[in-house]
């Protein structure tokens, strides 16, 4: 893995790093470009060494780009994670749906990736989430901060680091108006809270 680096600005994080050449055939190959693909197998190596670790069988769920309109027009990287698999994704637990944004970039692709696994590995599909939807996305927020270390192999700090800046980011989209895609809590600000009270960091929504 080569190099990279992350550090503060007045406005969040800023983040680099070369793109990642990993070889591979992901699930939907045929619709990613070069890049996008080896943020994919970057991914898929990642999720398999994560559910080594947690001793969860089998394959991790898989990686789609989503053709929703609210998906596609949303004006930020955006996902989610359903348990509905398609033809090509016959043998996965599930998918992982995104957008090409979600994967323009590779702590952009860990971020969004990292979390939408942590809604797998914590079972959030399985039903206890649909009263709670709130406090299970802000459950896989800090649950992918492990994530990002076990899987991506990030330290500690740049973990939590990346995931506060995906989240800040977040929340600036919806602050400009737009759109927010599926599967969102709806409450952007309150999720940045709770990270940054979860991992004693100081926040701001404005």
């Amino acid at each position: 893995m080569t190099a990279r680096w992350v550090k503060w600005t007045a406005t969040g994080l800023v983040m680099a790093g070369a793109g990642l050449g990993m070889s591979g055939c992901a699930t939907g190959a045929k619709t990613f470009t070069d890049p996008e693909r080896a943020r994919i197998d970057e991914y898929e190596r990642a999720a398999e060494q994560i559910l080594r670790s947690r001793e969860i069988d089998g394959r991790p769920p898989a990686v789609r780009i989503g053709a929703e309109p609210d998906l596609v027009n949303a004006g930020r990287p955006t996902a989610y994670f359903t348990t509905r698999v398609g033809v090509q994704e016959i043998g996965r637990p599930g998918v992982i749906v995104v957008n090409r944004a979600a994967l323009a970039d590779d702590y952009i692709a860990q971020a969004v990736l990292s979390r939408e696994l942590a809604h797998y590995v914590l079972r959030h599909a399985d039903g206890r989430c649909q009263d709670r939807r709130l406090e299970c996305e802000i459950e896989a927020n800090s649950v992918s901060v492990e994530l990002l270390m076990t899987g991506w192999e990030l330290s500690y700090s740049d973990a939590v680091r990346l995931q506060y800046a995906y989240l800040k980011s977040v929340l600036l989209a919806v602050q400009r108006g737009d759109a927010s895609g599926p599967g969102g809590s709806g409450d952007p600000c309150r999720e940045l809270q709770e990270f940054a009270t979860r991992f004693k960091a100081s926040a701001s929504c404005e």
